[in-house]
Protein backbone atom coordinates (compact mmCIF):
# COMPACT_ATOMS: atom_id res chain seq x y z
CA UNK A 1 0.00 0.00 0.00
CA UNK A 2 2.83 2.03 0.67
CA UNK A 3 4.18 1.89 -2.64
CA UNK A 4 1.43 3.31 -4.44
CA UNK A 5 1.86 6.84 -5.30
CA UNK A 6 -1.08 9.52 -5.09
CA UNK A 7 -1.29 10.19 -8.50
CA UNK A 8 -0.96 6.84 -9.96
CA UNK A 9 -3.38 5.90 -12.21
CA UNK A 10 -2.77 2.39 -12.67
CA UNK A 11 -0.93 -0.18 -10.84
CA UNK A 12 2.27 -1.23 -11.37
CA UNK A 13 4.26 -4.04 -10.22
CA UNK A 14 5.80 -3.24 -7.00
CA UNK A 15 8.99 -4.79 -5.66
CA UNK A 16 8.95 -5.60 -2.07
CA UNK A 17 13.06 -6.18 -0.33
CA UNK A 18 13.42 -9.42 1.19
CA UNK A 19 14.71 -7.57 4.54
CA UNK A 20 10.98 -5.85 4.55
CA UNK A 21 9.65 -9.20 4.74
CA UNK A 22 11.73 -11.36 6.81
CA UNK A 23 14.41 -8.61 8.57
CA UNK A 24 17.73 -10.18 8.89
CA UNK A 25 16.88 -14.01 8.17
CA UNK A 26 19.37 -15.48 5.35
CA UNK A 27 19.59 -18.67 3.45
CA UNK A 28 16.72 -21.60 3.37
CA UNK A 29 14.59 -20.00 6.08
CA UNK A 30 14.12 -16.85 4.40
CA UNK A 31 13.76 -17.76 1.09
CA UNK A 32 10.15 -20.74 2.73
CA UNK A 33 9.65 -17.50 4.98
CA UNK A 34 8.98 -15.29 1.65
CA UNK A 35 7.33 -18.64 -0.40
CA UNK A 36 5.17 -18.93 2.81
CA UNK A 37 3.69 -15.01 3.06
CA UNK A 38 3.80 -14.90 -1.05
CA UNK A 39 1.29 -18.06 -0.45
CA UNK A 40 -1.31 -16.41 1.39
CA UNK A 41 -1.25 -12.35 0.12
CA UNK A 42 -3.20 -14.46 -2.98
CA UNK A 43 -5.22 -16.17 -0.79
CA UNK A 44 -6.51 -12.97 0.84
CA UNK A 45 -9.81 -11.73 -0.15
CA UNK A 46 -11.05 -8.41 0.99
CA UNK A 47 -14.72 -7.98 1.24
CA UNK A 48 -16.31 -4.94 -0.40
CA UNK A 49 -19.98 -3.52 0.40
CA UNK A 50 -21.78 -2.18 -2.71
CA UNK A 51 -23.32 0.78 -2.78
CA UNK A 52 -26.94 2.70 -3.63
CA UNK A 53 -27.13 4.16 -7.34
CA UNK A 54 -26.15 7.23 -5.76
CA UNK A 55 -23.72 6.33 -3.07
CA UNK A 56 -25.67 5.61 -0.39
CA UNK A 57 -25.51 2.72 1.90
CA UNK A 58 -28.07 0.32 1.57
CA UNK A 59 -30.14 -1.61 4.74
CA UNK A 60 -30.12 -4.76 2.89
CA UNK A 61 -26.57 -4.74 0.66
CA UNK A 62 -25.13 -6.48 -2.19
CA UNK A 63 -21.42 -6.82 -1.69
CA UNK A 64 -18.80 -9.20 -2.99
CA UNK A 65 -15.43 -10.76 -2.17
CA UNK A 66 -11.93 -9.86 -4.22
CA UNK A 67 -8.74 -10.92 -4.20
CA UNK A 68 -6.48 -7.76 -3.79
CA UNK A 69 -2.86 -9.71 -5.09
CA UNK A 70 -3.06 -11.11 -8.73
CA UNK A 71 0.48 -12.28 -9.24
CA UNK A 72 3.39 -12.88 -6.35
CA UNK A 73 6.79 -13.42 -8.05
CA UNK A 74 10.01 -14.18 -5.91
CA UNK A 75 13.05 -13.41 -7.90
CA UNK A 76 16.12 -14.54 -5.94
CA UNK A 77 18.67 -12.36 -8.31
CA UNK A 78 16.91 -9.55 -6.74
CA UNK A 79 16.22 -10.69 -3.15
CA UNK A 80 12.95 -9.90 -2.82
CA UNK A 81 9.11 -10.23 -4.31
CA UNK A 82 7.19 -8.46 -7.03
CA UNK A 83 3.76 -8.37 -6.63
CA UNK A 84 0.89 -7.27 -8.93
CA UNK A 85 -2.46 -5.24 -7.16
CA UNK A 86 -6.12 -6.68 -8.52
CA UNK A 87 -7.29 -3.48 -11.31
CA UNK A 88 -10.90 -4.09 -9.55
CA UNK A 89 -9.01 -2.17 -6.23
CA UNK A 90 -8.83 0.92 -8.62
CA UNK A 91 -11.92 2.94 -7.54
CA UNK A 92 -10.52 1.95 -3.83
CA UNK A 93 -7.11 2.77 -3.75
CA UNK A 94 -6.35 5.27 -6.88
CA UNK A 95 -6.92 9.18 -7.12
CA UNK A 96 -9.05 9.28 -3.97
CA UNK A 97 -9.40 12.69 -3.34
CA UNK A 98 -10.19 13.41 -6.93
CA UNK A 99 -13.45 10.29 -6.28
CA UNK A 100 -14.12 11.85 -2.89
CA UNK A 101 -15.20 8.38 -1.27
CA UNK A 102 -12.96 7.51 0.83
CA UNK A 103 -11.59 8.04 4.31
CA UNK A 104 -7.97 9.72 5.29
CA UNK A 105 -6.23 9.13 8.20
CA UNK A 106 -2.57 9.41 9.80
CA UNK A 107 0.06 6.71 9.50
CA UNK A 108 1.70 7.66 12.75
CA UNK A 109 -1.76 7.28 14.51
CA UNK A 110 -2.39 3.83 13.17
CA UNK A 111 1.13 2.69 13.96
CA UNK A 112 0.53 2.73 17.70
CA UNK A 113 -2.34 -0.02 17.68
CA UNK A 114 -1.54 -3.43 18.03
CA UNK A 115 -5.05 -5.03 18.05
CA UNK A 116 -6.32 -5.20 14.58
CA UNK A 117 -9.64 -4.87 16.05
CA UNK A 118 -8.93 -1.52 17.55
CA UNK A 119 -7.36 -0.63 13.99
CA UNK A 120 -10.98 -1.25 11.94
CA UNK A 121 -13.04 0.56 15.05
CA UNK A 122 -10.66 3.24 14.43
CA UNK A 123 -11.48 3.79 10.62
CA UNK A 124 -14.92 2.90 11.50
CA UNK A 125 -15.17 6.14 13.55
CA UNK A 126 -12.57 8.48 11.20
CA UNK A 127 -15.70 7.79 9.03
CA UNK A 128 -17.59 10.13 11.10
CA UNK A 129 -14.97 12.49 12.08
CA UNK A 130 -16.69 15.41 11.19
CA UNK A 131 -20.04 14.18 13.06
CA UNK A 132 -18.11 13.29 16.29
CA UNK A 133 -20.44 10.23 17.58
CA UNK A 134 -21.40 7.30 15.37
CA UNK A 135 -23.71 5.01 16.47
CA UNK A 136 -23.78 1.19 15.18
CA UNK A 137 -25.69 -2.24 15.95
CA UNK A 138 -23.40 -4.33 17.78
CA UNK A 139 -24.35 -7.13 15.20
CA UNK A 140 -22.74 -5.10 12.45
CA UNK A 141 -20.11 -3.97 14.35
CA UNK A 142 -19.50 -7.60 15.16
CA UNK A 143 -19.28 -8.10 11.48
CA UNK A 144 -17.33 -5.52 10.62
CA UNK A 145 -14.75 -6.63 13.22
CA UNK A 146 -14.49 -10.43 11.83
CA UNK A 147 -15.89 -11.85 14.54
CA UNK A 148 -17.11 -15.47 14.53
CA UNK A 149 -21.13 -16.23 15.47
CA UNK A 150 -19.27 -18.06 18.51
CA UNK A 151 -16.86 -16.29 19.55
CA UNK A 152 -17.86 -13.83 22.37
CA UNK A 153 -21.29 -14.93 22.14
CA UNK A 154 -22.07 -16.17 25.32
CA UNK A 155 -21.68 -13.00 27.35
CA UNK A 156 -21.90 -9.22 26.13
CA UNK A 157 -19.12 -8.79 28.93
CA UNK A 158 -16.49 -10.96 27.25
CA UNK A 159 -16.52 -9.25 24.30
CA UNK A 160 -16.53 -5.63 25.68
CA UNK A 161 -13.04 -6.44 28.04
CA UNK A 162 -11.71 -8.24 25.15
CA UNK A 163 -12.71 -6.28 22.10
CA UNK A 164 -14.25 -3.02 22.86
CA UNK A 165 -12.21 -1.97 25.93
CA UNK A 166 -8.85 -2.49 25.02
CA UNK A 167 -9.87 -0.46 21.61
CA UNK A 168 -10.86 2.52 23.75
CA UNK A 169 -7.71 1.73 25.77
CA UNK A 170 -5.60 1.90 22.91
CA UNK A 171 -6.99 4.61 20.90
CA UNK A 172 -6.93 6.78 23.80
CA UNK A 173 -3.60 7.90 22.71
CA UNK A 174 -4.56 8.91 19.09
CA UNK A 175 -6.98 11.63 17.56
CA UNK A 176 -9.35 9.45 17.83
CA UNK A 177 -10.12 8.62 21.62
CA UNK A 178 -13.78 7.83 22.34
CA UNK A 179 -16.62 7.13 25.38
CA UNK A 180 -19.27 4.32 25.15
CA UNK A 181 -22.62 4.52 25.53
CA UNK A 182 -24.85 1.05 25.21
CA UNK A 183 -28.09 1.06 24.07
CA UNK A 184 -30.13 -1.86 25.50
CA UNK A 185 -33.78 -3.19 24.62
CA UNK A 186 -34.99 -5.23 27.70
CA UNK A 187 -31.46 -6.13 29.37
CA UNK A 188 -29.75 -7.18 25.98
CA UNK A 189 -27.25 -4.06 24.43
CA UNK A 190 -28.20 -3.62 20.91
CA UNK A 191 -26.32 -0.22 19.69
CA UNK A 192 -23.61 1.15 20.49
CA UNK A 193 -23.18 4.28 20.70
CA UNK A 194 -19.70 6.18 20.32
CA UNK A 195 -18.54 9.97 21.16
CA UNK A 196 -15.26 11.55 20.41
CA UNK A 197 -13.86 14.59 19.75
CA UNK A 198 -11.61 14.34 16.19
CA UNK A 199 -10.37 17.31 14.48
CA UNK A 200 -10.32 17.13 10.62
CA UNK A 201 -7.41 15.93 8.83
CA UNK A 202 -4.77 18.20 7.47
CA UNK A 203 -2.73 16.31 4.86
CA UNK A 204 0.48 17.26 3.00
CA UNK A 205 -0.55 19.27 -0.32
CA UNK A 206 1.30 16.36 -2.43
CA UNK A 207 -1.30 14.47 -0.75
CA UNK A 208 -5.00 16.55 -1.61
CA UNK A 209 -3.86 18.44 -5.01
CA UNK A 210 -4.29 15.47 -7.60
CA UNK A 211 -5.35 17.07 -10.87
CA UNK A 212 -5.95 14.26 -13.47
CA UNK A 213 -5.42 16.89 -16.46
CA UNK A 214 -2.27 18.17 -15.14
CA UNK A 215 0.64 16.23 -16.62
CA UNK A 216 3.19 14.68 -14.44
CA UNK A 217 6.43 15.77 -14.32
CA UNK A 218 8.97 13.37 -14.06
CA UNK A 219 12.07 14.03 -11.75
CA UNK A 220 15.31 14.05 -13.14
CA UNK A 221 17.12 11.13 -13.20
CA UNK A 222 20.49 10.64 -10.98
CA UNK A 223 23.88 10.30 -13.34
CA UNK A 224 24.68 6.72 -11.62
CA UNK A 225 21.31 5.71 -11.93
CA UNK A 226 21.11 6.02 -15.75
CA UNK A 227 24.67 4.68 -15.84
CA UNK A 228 23.24 1.33 -13.79
CA UNK A 229 20.31 1.27 -16.42
CA UNK A 230 22.64 1.26 -19.47
CA UNK A 231 24.72 -1.74 -17.95
CA UNK A 232 21.02 -3.09 -17.87
CA UNK A 233 19.71 -2.74 -14.04
CA UNK A 234 16.30 -2.70 -14.00
CA UNK A 235 14.30 0.53 -12.27
CA UNK A 236 12.91 -1.65 -9.42
CA UNK A 237 16.83 -2.46 -8.75
CA UNK A 238 17.30 1.32 -9.21
CA UNK A 239 14.78 2.18 -6.46
CA UNK A 240 16.35 -0.46 -3.80
CA UNK A 241 19.94 1.20 -4.29
CA UNK A 242 17.92 4.68 -4.04
CA UNK A 243 16.68 3.64 -0.88
CA UNK A 244 19.60 2.27 0.70
CA UNK A 245 21.09 5.66 -0.16
CA UNK A 246 18.77 7.53 1.77
CA UNK A 247 18.97 5.31 4.83
CA UNK A 248 22.97 5.98 4.04
CA UNK A 249 23.76 2.31 4.13
CA UNK A 250 26.35 3.19 1.62
CA UNK A 251 27.92 6.71 -0.03
CA UNK A 252 26.63 7.48 -3.38
CA UNK A 253 30.59 6.95 -3.97
CA UNK A 254 30.45 3.24 -3.40
CA UNK A 255 28.22 2.57 -6.57
CA UNK A 256 30.98 4.24 -8.47
CA UNK A 257 33.54 1.81 -7.09
CA UNK A 258 31.70 -0.97 -8.18
CA UNK A 259 31.44 -0.12 -11.56
CA UNK A 260 35.47 1.19 -11.40
CA UNK A 261 35.95 -2.85 -10.23
CA UNK A 262 33.94 -4.05 -12.88
CA UNK A 263 35.65 -2.20 -15.96
CA UNK A 264 38.74 -3.45 -14.85
CA UNK A 265 40.93 -6.16 -16.47
CA UNK A 266 39.85 -9.53 -15.77
CA UNK A 267 40.72 -12.96 -16.90
CA UNK A 268 37.12 -14.46 -17.21
CA UNK A 269 34.33 -12.24 -18.43
CA UNK A 270 31.56 -10.95 -16.35
CA UNK A 271 28.08 -13.14 -18.02
CA UNK A 272 25.29 -11.31 -16.30
CA UNK A 273 27.02 -7.41 -15.70
CA UNK A 274 23.62 -6.38 -14.41
CA UNK A 275 22.95 -9.19 -11.77
CA UNK A 276 26.57 -9.07 -10.29
CA UNK A 277 26.94 -5.30 -10.15
CA UNK A 278 23.63 -4.92 -8.53
CA UNK A 279 24.44 -7.88 -6.14
CA UNK A 280 27.83 -6.58 -5.14
CA UNK A 281 26.03 -3.24 -4.65
CA UNK A 282 22.79 -3.85 -2.93
CA UNK A 283 24.53 -7.22 -0.89
CA UNK A 284 28.01 -4.61 -0.22
CA UNK A 285 30.23 -6.89 -0.77
CA UNK A 286 32.69 -4.69 -2.01
CA UNK A 287 32.03 -2.14 0.77
CA UNK A 288 34.86 -2.88 3.22
CA UNK A 289 36.96 -3.06 0.51
CA UNK A 290 35.95 0.71 -0.66
CA UNK A 291 36.23 1.64 2.83
CA UNK A 292 39.54 0.20 2.72
CA UNK A 293 40.73 2.01 -0.19
CA UNK A 294 39.94 5.02 1.31
CA UNK A 295 42.32 4.92 3.79
CA UNK A 296 45.01 2.89 1.77
CA UNK A 297 47.41 5.08 0.03
CA UNK A 298 48.38 4.48 -3.45
CA UNK A 299 52.24 3.69 -3.61
CA UNK A 300 54.11 4.76 -6.84
CA UNK A 301 56.45 2.84 -8.55
CA UNK A 302 59.95 3.27 -8.68
CA UNK A 303 60.86 6.18 -11.07
CA UNK A 304 63.08 5.16 -13.72
CA UNK A 305 65.35 7.66 -15.71
CA UNK A 306 63.59 9.36 -18.70
CA UNK A 307 65.45 10.47 -21.05
CA UNK A 308 64.28 14.26 -22.58
CA UNK A 309 63.70 14.23 -25.85
CA UNK A 310 61.53 17.58 -27.64
CA UNK A 311 59.71 14.99 -30.23
CA UNK A 312 57.89 12.62 -27.51
CA UNK A 313 56.47 13.85 -24.09
CA UNK A 314 57.81 11.92 -20.62
CA UNK A 315 55.44 8.71 -20.33
CA UNK A 316 53.45 8.58 -17.68
CA UNK A 317 55.12 6.76 -14.70
CA UNK A 318 52.53 3.72 -13.39
CA UNK A 319 51.00 3.52 -10.61
CA UNK A 320 49.95 0.15 -8.53
CA UNK A 321 47.42 -0.27 -5.96
CA UNK A 322 48.95 -2.68 -2.98
CA UNK A 323 46.45 -4.64 -0.56
CA UNK A 324 48.62 -6.97 2.15
CA UNK A 325 47.22 -10.24 2.01
CA UNK A 326 46.69 -10.49 5.93
CA UNK A 327 44.64 -7.60 5.90
CA UNK A 328 42.22 -8.73 3.46
CA UNK A 329 42.11 -12.01 5.54
CA UNK A 330 41.37 -10.07 8.01
CA UNK A 331 38.76 -8.41 6.37
CA UNK A 332 37.22 -11.66 5.49
CA UNK A 333 37.18 -13.35 8.55
CA UNK A 334 36.17 -10.34 10.58
CA UNK A 335 33.36 -8.60 8.84
CA UNK A 336 32.50 -5.38 9.87
CA UNK A 337 28.43 -4.97 10.54
CA UNK A 338 27.38 -3.62 7.01
CA UNK A 339 28.40 -7.10 5.64
CA UNK A 340 28.56 -9.60 7.90
CA UNK A 341 25.06 -10.58 7.21
CA UNK A 342 25.16 -10.55 3.64
CA UNK A 343 26.28 -13.46 0.75
CA UNK A 344 30.06 -14.51 0.80
CA UNK A 345 32.23 -16.52 -0.80
CA UNK A 346 32.42 -19.94 1.10
CA UNK A 347 36.39 -20.17 1.28
CA UNK A 348 38.63 -16.98 1.65
CA UNK A 349 40.46 -18.66 -1.52
CA UNK A 350 37.24 -18.30 -3.39
CA UNK A 351 36.92 -14.46 -1.88
CA UNK A 352 40.04 -13.91 -3.27
CA UNK A 353 39.66 -15.29 -6.98
CA UNK A 354 36.04 -13.54 -7.53
CA UNK A 355 36.88 -10.29 -6.03
CA UNK A 356 40.68 -9.81 -6.74
CA UNK A 357 42.52 -11.98 -8.64
CA UNK A 358 39.81 -12.25 -11.28
CA UNK A 359 39.59 -8.01 -11.39
CA UNK A 360 43.52 -8.20 -12.52
CA UNK A 361 45.43 -8.32 -9.26
CA UNK A 362 48.77 -10.46 -9.27
CA UNK A 363 49.84 -12.08 -6.02
CA UNK A 364 53.74 -10.77 -4.82
CA UNK A 365 56.33 -11.28 -2.25
CA UNK A 366 57.27 -8.36 -1.10
CA UNK A 367 59.73 -7.21 2.40
CA UNK A 368 58.50 -10.99 3.15
CA UNK A 369 55.00 -10.48 3.09
CA UNK A 370 52.44 -11.44 0.66
CA UNK A 371 50.59 -8.42 -1.96
CA UNK A 372 47.82 -8.37 -4.10
CA UNK A 373 49.32 -5.59 -6.67
CA UNK A 374 46.96 -3.98 -9.24
CA UNK A 375 49.09 -1.96 -12.04
CA UNK A 376 47.72 0.96 -13.54
CA UNK A 377 49.01 2.72 -16.94
CA UNK A 378 50.27 -0.40 -18.19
Amino acid sequence: MARIHPDDEEFKEYFIPAPELVGDETGGSAYQQIKGLAKRLMNRTLYVELLGPNGERMSKPDYEYISFITKARYVRQRGGLFVKVNPDFIPYLLQLTQRGNFTKSLAKELKSLSSSHSFKIYWLLSEYRTFGTRTITVEDLRFRLGIRTDEYADRFNNFKAKVLDKAQEELADTDLCFEMEFLREGKAVKQIRFTFNASPLVLEPSATKLPLSTAHTPPVQESWATDLQDIGVGEAGCDVIRRHLVESQYPVEYLGYVLEVMRRPRKAKIRKPADYIYKCITGKLLLEEFRRSKELVVVPAAEKPVQKTSSKPAPAVPVETVYQVAEVREMYDNPGPFSKNNHRAATFEEHLQCIYLDQGFVLEKRAGKQVLVLKHGQ
